[in-house]
């Protein structure tokens, strides 16, 4: 923009002072003034194309001196022969020389996300571009695994003349940089897991990747905002035999229980038959031959009170002697 004002400026200059000479030269031709007609008209026409020229030139010269920056943006500024002179990482409008530039970085939430996607080659399924299919990682046990994640970073405002140092712009930046970062460790931390580890323990195999970055990017002005492991997918054999060997324990877990249950139960019945036996063991030991007479005598005694008849076996000896009561 900066070279177009400084273009439309020139040409407004040189328009004016060649229609003011033209004019003059007119005007000191014998007679003192300026003929009437087509010249005339001409002139006029010029004057105000050069001033016009002019403004315009202004406009644009000002206009490439001052730019506004929006929150979440850091930008660069670059002299026209590639030097770095500045940079700026707060809002709201800023001047700088006309023939500088602006390189400007997203300090944003970013995200860079791998997956297979369905709605189309570069559908993340959540209506985003995808940075590119699922990363396929090899655990400690040799199977490899499909791993599908979306990692969300930010820029820190005063690494940004760094980075462009290094990288030049942020397209260039993130496909240098930060995907080639994320792929690797991603691929690295797998490998200290085991294949039955990798499928129970996704929570934790996403916090050692966040901290792997995390250490990673310590001194390259990138922050590690978060990690979300979406899916990991094993080889359809891995799957069915870990399926089977769940069952199995499921299995397992049930008849653990079935025959805890059946100790109990066991245990409730020996329990049981001892409280019986020793009960018995107290009546038969409570149950003496003097203790049976004198119920004997205490029912024949109730029986003589009320005019009862007691019959006994043959061969017995019916007759008791039963002391009498003394009043």
């Amino acid at each position: 923009m900066f070279v177009f004002a400084l273009i439309c400026l020139v040409a407004g200059v040189i328009t004016l002072v060649l229609a003011r000479r033209s004019r003059a030269n007119k005007l000191a031709l014998p007679g003192g003034s300026e003929a009437p007609g087509p010249d005339k008209t001409g002139n006029r026409i010029a004057l105000g194309a050069g001033a016009l020229l002019v403004v315009l030139g202004l406009v644009l010269g000002v206009t490439s001196s001052v730019y506004a920056q929006d929150a979440g943006e850091a930008r660069v500024i670059r002299s026209f022969t590639g030097q770095i002179v500045g940079q700026t990482t707060s809002t709201g409008l800023h001047v700088k020389a006309p023939w500088d530039s602006t390189v400007n970085f997203n300090i944003r939430n970013q995200t860079v996300t791998y997956i297979n996607g369905t709605g189309g080659s570069d559908s993340d399924n959540n209506g985003g571009i995808r940075t590119g299919p699922y990363i396929t990682v090899q655990d400690k046990d040799g199977v490899s695994e499909n791993v599908s994640l979306t990692v969300r970073y930010s820029i820190r405002p005063a690494s940004v003349t760094t980075i462009y140092t290094s990288f030049r712009d942020e397209e260039n930046f993130k496909a240098s940089f930060i995907t080639q970062d994320v792929r690797a460790v991603v691929r690295e931390v797998p490998n200290n897991y085991s294949t039955l580890e990798v499928l129970t323990k996704r929570a934790e195999i996403e916090t050692s990747i966040e901290q792997a970055l995390t250490k990673r990017w310590a001194d390259t002005g990138v922050e590690v905002n978060s990690i979300s492991l979406q899916e990991i997918q094993a080889p359809k054999a891995v799957t069915e035999s870990y399926a089977e060997a769940q069952q199995a324990q499921i299995d397992v877990t049930k008849q653990q229980a079935k025959l805890d249950a059946t100790k109990v139960s066991a245990q409730q019945a020996v329990v049981t038959a001892q409280a019986n036996a020793k009960a018995n063991d107290l009546l038969t030991k409570s149950l003496s031959s003097q203790v049976l007479t004198q119920h004997y005598i205490d029912a024949l005694e109730a029986s003589a009170d009320k005019g009862g008849l007691v019959v006994v076996p043959n061969g017995s000896s019916p007759l008791i002697n039963i002391p009498k009561a003394t009043k």
